[in-house]
């Protein structure tokens, strides 16, 4: 589907922060090689941002159809991570091969491996995000749409928590001693994504609520379903829209509190029914445009 149009200031920023943040990849790396003092790498690196950072705007300014298009690509994100390869990988062989290198030569190369990734990350979001927009904004074809209030998990931080005790575990076993510095947050994201209100039976009545962070019960997403798929804008700072099309959302169901969504390969989209006006109208909404995508499906 053609795109055209201004990518707006996120995506020039994300296009100027990936090729500076590539740029000081790669002259790092040229530089660590070639035996550069630190006092040349220190006055390299802040040049080589400065430029690819204007570099990277410009051209995100004067291709901005082809910045817009770039999100539609499914391989984008392997796309922007390829240069952290490189930089990574003179990381690895300089420590492997201990030819020399330095402990600021091999922290400087994986801040730039980091950063590479980071920022690869944030340019493929704003990508998509700006290719969603130039596909959907104008379109009047929409059939329902309702706010996406979270009901039950919250798969999101569960997976923070998670990640963070498989970190702590594996320094402790390193170290040798247990680690409370990793263990501790992680307790908090699983408890948190795993109920966000945590309250006790009463018996003088209504349920004694031990702690509630109402922010994470708020209002996560604003939901547009149209013939191909939904759209899911999130309300939260920074995140971004995404589409979903009819063909990965493997079921829809409606319980006593939730409208659900299931999705394949992900976690499901459960909203709280209470904060939908009809859910069984959004439901067979939603049926009848996955039925009616089983012969012929628009691609965002």
């Amino acid at each position: 589907m053609a795109t055209s149009g201004n990518p707006g200031i996120d995506v020039v920023a994300a296009v100027g922060l990936y090729v500076a943040a590539v740029a000081v990849g790669l002259v790092a790396l040229g530089g660590v090689a070639a035996g550069a003092s630190s006092d040349v790498l220190v006055a390299l690196v802040p040049t080589a941002f400065t430029a690819g950072l204007l570099c990277g705007a410009i051209v995100a300014r004067v291709t901005a159809d082809a910045a817009i298009r770039f999100g539609a690509s499914r391989l984008r994100t392997v796309a922007c991570w390829a240069p952290t390869s490189l930089v990574a990988g003179g990381v690895g062989v300089r420590s492997v091969t201990d030819t020399g290198a330095r402990d600021w030569q091999l922290l400087l190369l994986g801040i730039a491996s980091g950063a590479v990734v980071l920022s690869g990350w944030l340019l493929s979001r704003t990508t998509r995000d700006a290719y969603v927009g130039a596909v959907i904004d104008d379109r009047d074809d929409m059939l329902v749409d309702w706010t996406w209030y979270q009901s039950g998990t919250h798969a999101f931080l569960i997976a923070i928590g998670l990640a963070l005790f498989g970190v702590g575990t594996a320094a402790s076993l390193v170290a040798g001693t247990s680690s409370y510095r990793f263990l501790l947050p992680s307790i908090v994201f699983i408890v948190l994504g795993w109920a966000p209100t945590l309250s006790i039976p009463n018996p003088g009545g209504d349920d004694l609520t031990l702690f509630s962070v109402s922010g994470l019960e708020g209002a996560r997403a604003d939901v547009r379903a149209y013939p191909d798929g939904i759209v899911i804008e999130p309300r939260h700072i920074p995140s971004y829209r995404r589409f979903v099309p009819w063909d990965r959302i493997v079921d829809v169901r409606t319980t006593a509190d939730r409208l659900v969504l299931e999705r394949r390969w992900r976690p499901a989209v459960r909203c709280d029914r209470s904060a939908i006006e009809d859910a069984e109208v959004v439901r067979d909404a939603i049926e009848r445009a996955r039925r009616g995508t089983a012969d012929s499906q628009t691609t965002i």
